[in-house]
């Protein structure tokens, strides 16, 4: 079910600007910069010390210049979304230079992908938490007598982001930690029972 790699295996890691022999990268003597595809994971200092580093993925083909650090993912492998949770779950920190030697249990393509809708679906929540909440906070000036009703929506809706951001932080460390492969005993259900699972626990 699951195949272990060296990253090294699984991605092409072009780091500044260093050229490897890739298509993508044939025009580097007119710039000062490297064309990466789209769903390159890209990381980049950050503030102005630059001690800080940030990870992001592409959604286009961008250029990425000194001191970025480019991942390029085998996706018949691994795919992007599946190796940006892996590192943001795996915290890199500041030294990048053992980044190629890091192992990675994969599962196959169909886990991986059901495990990313997932994982994206509740970032997604985590991260319009603040606007959603708000709306409803907003309710009672548009209407009267709801703001007791409009207090307690918002109080279960802080308690229940809340149990979301636990469970994905949850989830994360099981799944890149190998626990959760072990749990699953039928592939084909597998979303039911995580969801079952983790919502128990969470």
């Amino acid at each position: 079910m699951l195949k272990r790699y060296r990253l090294k295996e699984i991605v092409l890691i072009v780091a500044g600007l260093s050229v490897p022999n890739m298509h993508y990268f044939s025009n580097i003597k007119h710039f000062k910069c490297v064309k990466v595809p789209a769903k390159t994971i890209i990381l980049a200092k950050s503030g102005r010390s630059g001690t800080e580093k940030k990870i992001y993925q592409c959604e286009t083909e961008v250029c990425i210049a000194n001191d970025n650090v480019a991942i390029i993912p085998n996706e018949s492998i691994i795919l992007s979304d599946y190796l940006l949770h892996y590192l943001n779950w795996y915290q890199l920190g500041n030294d990048w230079q053992h980044l190629s030697h890091l192992t990675v249990d994969v599962p196959g393509i169909e886990m991986q992908t059901k495990i990313v809708q997932l994982l994206n679906a509740m970032q997604l929540l985590i991260k319009n938490r603040d606007s959603l909440i708000t709306l409803v906070e907003d309710l009672p000036q548009h209407f009267n007598d709801i703001s007791m009703q409009a207090e307690s929506h918002t109080r279960h809706l802080n308690l229940g982001f809340d149990q979301v951001q636990n469970c994905y932080i949850s989830l994360l460390h099981k799944i890149f930690k190998g626990d959760l492969f072990k749990e699953i005993q039928q592939p084909d259900n597998f979303i039911e029972q995580l969801c079952k699972k983790n919502m128990s626990q969470c």
